[in-house]
């Protein structure tokens, strides 16, 4: 099996968590590609030219990180990575912490832009969902724990965007989250897949 990423991108690297926890490194080789270009060997498993993408031993390609996270469990099902319906509070952070990376990430590339091209608007409704979500996290910060779940994965793996994103500085005013965070990111998984600074 092969998951393609690249170094800097936070869905792929939950990918890359993943495999990690769930001590699956001796079966799947991590292929670092690049994105946005034309003849980037991504293109010839995924038409999307998305990461991560995952190549199965069974010829299927899969993308979007939890649908692959899910197939990742299945190959070690002793490690519960994913929250089942039995666990409505991680399923729940699951589905926030989704939304709070999706509006990071948009915020990441809008700031990316040309400054003739890129939107106020959008930047400032990026920046007021991700204040939203941090407060949310400062405010239940107290029920995050340091087991390795998608959720907690998810949230790290979007906190960690800080190195591209200085605009966002949360931690002076989320000192509960930073201490989760930087207690979390201490994780092998976590310091094996840290982004590019």
């Amino acid at each position: 099996m092969k998951l393609f990423y690249t170094p800097n991108s936070p869905f792929a690297r939950i990918a890359r968590v993943a495999v990690l926890e769930l001590r699956l490194s001796d079966r799947i080789q991590m292929q670092k590609v690049t994105v946005r270009d034309p003849n980037s060997n991504l293109l010839n498993y995924n038409p999307t030219g998305k990461v991560p993408t995952l190549a199965t031993d069974d010829g299927f390609i899969l993308s979007e990180t939890r649908i692959i996270c899910v197939y990742l469990n299945h190959l070690n099902p002793k490690i519960k990575l994913i929250a089942d319906i039995s666990h409505a509070f991680l399923q729940q952070l699951e589905g926030i912490t989704s939304g709070f990376l999706d509006g990071i990430a948009v915020w990441v590339r809008e700031i990316r832009r040309s400054r003739n091209e890129q939107s106020p608007g959008i930047i400032e409704l990026e920046r007021a969902r991700a204040l939203r979500v941090l407060d949310y996290f400062e405010k239940i910060s107290d029920k995050l724990d340091q087991t390795p779940k998608l959720a907690h994965i998810s949230l790290a793996s979007a906190l960690g965007l800080e190195i591209c994103l200085p605009e966002l500085q949360w931690r002076q005013n989320y000192p509960q989250l930073a201490r989760w965070y930087d207690e979390f990111s201490e994780r092998p998984s976590l310091q094996m897949t840290k982004p590019d600074s």
